[in-house]
């Protein structure tokens, strides 16, 4: 009996929910078998789908009517045939069903897990490595996550570039020669295939839904963030961009258009905007987001003023706030550490950026207006650390009372597989960041870190780490009364989490 290489729970409601598989060359035909809370095994077929020139296959199968927030049982077989598929029965009793929730009820507050930086290709050592995935899968396996954000960089493939480099396939390399796409999308996909079956890794993603969206390492280190872009570098996007929707897009709710990936999703009170922050970036246009994003942006939000959300999640990727970046780019330069410079550049605070910062931050603030009950939290990765902020606006306009001192609040999960920074790395880091507020558009908007209860490092969190996000009171199923928010970090070395709650404001 052949089973998919790999199998994601994309995203679900109380009843409904997202099975998706991937499979090998030659195996065309999958059979699910389901149970949701105590009814009875169903089973579906699918004809799963080829892209041009793959050697591997892909199906999603989308269940509804199913028993309200309860535990799905369920398992997957693939087959060169429909005949060659196992009957219900006979998967339905092979053993090792998987096991998934779907989200609560509407009126009970999701717990939100956040992962980011999947790691690099290279890996010295992969206990280490992969510890942190194993330890998620613990803390969901125990019911303390009901979704899963992962929020840049699920891929590493820079190594890729690096050898397309280092045999001169570069020069060759353009959009329009299908030849050497063909190879480049295969090498992608491969790519996902080996991260994603690690068993620590395939264990969370078979085991909650999720929901992704891209960042850098997810293209090549750096995309967007460079002087020129070549033809060969939109080569690598374009293949990226492809194989970023076989894999990672088709588990997300739809997205506002074909534009970007960028989508806006309401459950249980809260809602998500989560934005694409590298198909539009560049920095020789200045453009993060890009016009027609803002747009589709604005009209979500508008959308959202009267639904009475209890918070507001914008999912960034790059912080709106992290280290000094003036500073920090010229000690790099000073130092010889140039090959850094791409990541000071992708920093909304970075000069050519500044202008993108200041429409995200002017929307976020003017949304929490608008709609007074909402509490607004940036959700963010990429920078392997984990840190907790406030941010200020100092716009009169901003504010929902002659009293109002209008902030929202930041939360940065960083990375996962990812080592923190350290040396001199490190340094510049620790330099750039303060107790002290920074600046970060002329005088109108500011943010500070806060400090972390119980870390060795202060404000911030150099260790591999995962959060998840409680909105709900202490040991009970309803809300906060007092709407505040729970963070709890998960890192490498530090047998408990680190627990802050950051009051509602």
């Amino acid at each position: 009996m052949a089973r998919p290489l790999i199998t994601t729970i994309g995203y679900c409601t109380s009843t409904t929910a997202r099975i998706c598989v991937t499979a090998k060359d030659g195996l065309s035909y999958a059979r699910l078998v389901f149970r949701s809370g105590d009814g009875s095994f169903q089973s579906r077929e699918a004809r799963l789908s080829q892209p041009t020139g793959s050697t591997f296959l892909h199906g999603t199968f989308d269940l509804d009517g199913l028993a309200e927030s309860s535990t799905v049982e369920y398992a997957v077989a693939v087959s060169a045939t429909p005949e060659g598929l196992p009957s219900l029965s006979q998967l339905s009793q092979s053993g090792g069903l998987g096991r998934f929730r779907l989200l609560p009820p509407p009126g009970q507050p999701l717990r939100i897990g956040l992962v980011s930086c999947n790691g690099g290709y290279v890996v010295s050592d992969h206990v280490r490595r992969h510890a942190m995935w194993k330890r998620l899968g613990e803390v969901v396996a125990a019911g303390e996550v009901d979704l899963l954000l992962h929020i840049g960089d699920q891929i590493y493939a820079d190594h890729i570039r690096e050898a397309w480099q280092r045999n001169d396939l570069d020069d060759h390399l353009s959009p329009e020669n299908e030849e050497l796409m063909r190879r480049l999308r295969e090498s992608f996909r491969v790519l996902y295939c080996d991260t994603w079956q690690r068993p620590e890794l395939a264990a969370v993603l078979g085991s909650v839904p999720s929901m992704m969206m891209w960042d850098d390492h997810d293209i090549f280190d750096g995309w967007g963030s460079h002087d020129e872009v070549t033809p060969a570098d939109r080569a690598f996007f374009e293949a990226a961009r492809t194989t970023f929707a076989e894999f990672q897009a088709r588990l997300n709710p739809p997205a506002f258009s074909e534009h970007s990936y960028a989508f806006g999703w309401v459950s249980n009170g809260l809602g998500f905007l989560v934005l694409d922050a590298r198909t539009h970036r560049s920095w020789k246009d200045q453009t993060i987001i890009g016009r027609r994003q803002w747009a589709e942006v604005d009209a979500w939000l508008e959308a959202q003023v009267p639904a009475g959300l209890k918070r507001l999640f914008v999912v960034t990727g790059v912080p709106p706030l992290h280290a000094k970046v003036a500073a920090a780019s010229k000690l790099l330069e000073k130092l010889g550490f140039d090959s850094f410079l791409g990541d000071v550049r992708d920093s909304w605070m970075a000069p050519n950026n500044t202008e993108e910062l200041r429409k995200l931050l002017n929307r976020l603030f003017e949304f929490r207006k608008r709609s007074p009950g909402t509490e607004v939290t940036s959700l963010s990765g990429d920078v392997h650390v984990g840190t907790t902020a406030r941010l200020r606006s100092r716009v009169p306009f901003h504010k929902r009372s002659e009293s109002d001192l209008p902030e929202i609040t930041q939360v940065v999960s960083s990375g996962i597989g990812s080592m923190p920074p350290d040396g001199l790395i490190r340094k510049v880091v620790e330099l750039g960041l303060g107790s002290e507020a920074v600046d970060m558009y002329q005088d109108l908007f500011s943010g500070r870190l806060l400090e972390l209860p119980g870390n060795p490092d202060g404000r911030v969190l150099f260790r591999r780490n995962f959060a998840v996000l409680d909105l709900g009171a202490s040991g009970k199923a309803g809300w906060d009364p007092d709407q505040n928010l729970r963070v709890r970090y998960y890192a490498e070395g530090l047998e408990r989490p680190i627990e802050q709650t950051l009051l509602a404001l």
